[in-house]
């Protein structure tokens, strides 16, 4: 089981038809690949939250939708943990983690693309303590 930091971006858009659709066209016209999305619904507004790359072409589409009244965006380090073929990993990952106390913030998955196979992107609330527990759950 493969464990590695990533950067995120989030982005809060407007709550209405073609606010995603825009950025996601942006990132396509900017040359980034979207590795991983989630995108729920939160006070009002859609938050998209989005692993890509390259990151700074990511950083600059996101950045950029602010000058349409999108935003705020952020950048967080998350951790990508890599699925293979046992759809019991995430189970583990998640129950090793409360056994060892840390707290799992959120949590979504990435398909498999380029050769990398599907993965599970956590943002938790110490990072190094759950790197070191994942990475003991070989």
């Amino acid at each position: 089981m493969e464990v590695s930091r990533v950067k995120e971006f989030s982005v809060y858009l407007t709550d209405r038809p073609g606010e995603l659709a825009g950025i996601l066209e942006a990132l396509a016209a900017a040359g980034a690949a979207v590795m991983a999305i989630s995108v729920v619904e939160q006070n009002g507004k859609g938050l998209v939250r989005l692993l890509g790359e390259p990151e700074e072409a990511v950083r600059r589409v996101c950045e950029g939708v602010t000058d349409s009244g999108a935003g705020p965006v952020a950048e967080t380090d998350v951790l990508a943990v890599s699925l293979g073929d046992n759809p019991a990993v995430f189970r583990e990952v998640a129950v090793s983690l409360a056994d060892a106390k840390v707290n799992v913030r959120y949590a979504y998955q990435s398909p498999a693309h380029n050769g990398m196979g599907a993965r599970c992107i956590l943002r938790v609330d110490d990072p190094e303590k759950a790197e070191g527990i994942i990475r003991e759950l070989v």
